[in-house]
């Protein structure tokens, strides 16, 4: 029978062929370049709605600004905003406009754009962000170009929430730039949003910078670009760096972004020996995090994790390890190997843990390290697919903003029936209170108690890969992971 990992690593191979056979490469003109987004699922690009994948969240943010955007060093900038205030006491946010126009000519006016911001955070109940946005009270036009959200309690993250891609506008199917669609022939063509002045067009200039866009499987875009038919392959995550070194793609075109996330086992079922926090305990200290990132090729500066939020955001006391991690390696075994016994001797047999992994090559690494580390102490764990049934699935989600809250809010009962309820309302207490101290120390209580009911499993800093050449301008690794296309052939956001 073929392994799943000789399976993926054939898929190379072909789509290679084909892409070799079918591809001329490009000129190398640094004001042309042609752009893949590695995807899992639905290659689709579609800049409309709430539900959208790396591709699609890409072409929106290209085609529809909103008030502030992130540059290619993940930065809030302006965007439709040229300027804002914040108030001391962080419950409001004032913008003042450009003066600009949406693509069909149209002035944008902050009444328009308070329209549509209420509009958007309405539809955004329903994506990713819906739990994130909960403190906006209100969005009013104050005058012609400047415009006030106003919120229930401070967010100091705010800025970095309201620059996110489901946050760019479109009015009526039109957006505000900074590119606009050319062509979807092939691929999603995109170039500079606003007309050429009026000394261009007498000196007959053409403005022919322009990004292609397109969407496919990790092993299609990796062959592509070892093909020559692409400059740039965004969107890579762990469980496709195996295809990496298969493909013979140099080390120093692989760029790794420094975000900050989840990455881990969350419990979305627990019965029998799983439904006992301290049981689940036993899986957090049985895995061996170094051994298991060391498994993986070209990535030996991915980081491990033993704690839900990351050292880099502790304030205030928010900084709760297990009990556990003062121990070696060895004396975790011991321990774990003398709990499982103990159980089996009183309660029975346990069955395996089944977990729910992508079906790519890097997710049977993971599963054999996780599964082998489990049989040393007297368990055993079983792969199935990510729609399936499980008692745990892997969550490898960045974080869209710098805060405590979001790591937290991706534990609560909406999200994971595993749960805790005085944890969930200890979060809208915290949520609610307009003082950064008492909000911090509400914030590290949650913290302590979801780390000592282990409904989820930290083990790594989540993995976020592109492959660039070096001196790609408009490019460069970022915290946040984000990639935007107009920088790539000059063009500002506003």
């Amino acid at each position: 029978m073929i392994s799943r990992s000789t399976f993926w690593l054939k898929n190379l191979s072909a789509a290679l062929v084909v892409i070799l056979l079918g591809s001329c490469g490009f000129a190398g003109d640094e004001d042309q370049v042609r752009v893949t987004v590695v995807e899992d699922g639905p290659t689709r690009i579609n800049p409309v709605g709430t539900r959208l994948n790396f591709a699609s969240a890409t072409m929106r943010a290209a085609m529809a600004k909103g008030l502030v955007g992130l540059d290619e060093e993940g930065r809030v900038v302006p965007a439709l905003a040229a300027r804002w205030i914040v108030s001391n006491d962080g419950l409001s946010y004032i913008f003042r406009l450009f003066d600009a126009k949406w693509d069909d000519g149209r002035q944008i006016s902050a009444e328009r754009v308070t329209r549509l911001l209420r509009e958007r955070f309405t539809e955004l109940g329903d994506s990713r962000l819906q739990h994130d946005i909960s403190e906006i009270e209100e969005v009013v036009s104050m005058t012609g170009r400047v415009i006030e959200i106003r919120l229930d309690s401070p967010h100091p993250n705010f800025l970095q929430l309201l620059a996110q891609p489901e946050m760019g506008l479109f009015r009526a199917g039109h957006g505000a730039g900074p590119m606009r669609l050319l062509s979807e022939v092939d691929a999603i063509k995109l170039n500079r949003f606003d007309e050429p002045s009026q000394e261009e067009k007498d000196a007959e200039e053409e403005d022919d910078r322009w990004v292609s866009l397109r969407s496919e499987p990790a092993a299609v875009a990796i062959a592509r670009y070892r093909a020559g038919g692409v400059q740039m392959v965004l969107n890579g995550k762990y469980h496709h760096l195996p295809l990496i070194e298969a493909a013979g793609i140099s080390t120093s075109d692989l760029r790794l972004d420094p975000v900050a996330g989840l990455f881990g086992l969350r419990f979305i079922r627990a019965n029998g020996f799983w439904a006992v926090p301290g049981n689940r305990e036993i899986l957090a200290m049985a895995i061996n995090r170094p051994a298991l990132l060391t498994s993986f090729p070209g990535v030996s500066a991915w980081q491990s994790r033993l704690k839900i939020i990351p050292e880099a955001l502790d304030v205030d006391g928010i900084n709760t390890y297990p009990d556990w991690a003062g121990m070696t390696m060895q004396e975790r075994i011991a321990f774990s190997r003398n709990h499982v016994r103990q159980w089996k001797a009183s309660e029975g047999p346990i069955v395996p843990l089944t977990i729910a992994l992508p079906d790519a090559a890097g997710a049977d690494i993971l599963f054999k390290r996780i599964q082998s580390d489990l049989r040393r102490v007297g368990l055993n764990a079983r792969k199935v697919g990510m729609n399936q049934d499980a008692d745990v699935q892997l969550v490898d989600e960045i974080a869209p903003y710098d805060s405590p809250q979001w790591f937290l809010k991706q534990l609560i009962c909406p999200v994971t029936p595993v749960c805790l309820n005085d944890a969930d309302a200890q979060i809208v207490e915290a949520e609610a209170a307009t003082n950064l101290e008492i909000k911090a120390r509400l914030y590290a209580e949650v913290e302590k108690m979801l780390v000592n009911h282990y409904n989820f499993i930290p083990i790594a800093v989540p993995i976020r890969w592109s492959i660039a050449r070096q001196g790609q301008r408009g490019f460069a690794v970022n915290p946040r992971g984000w990639h935007p296309l107009n920088p790539l052939v000059g063009i500002p956001i506003s």
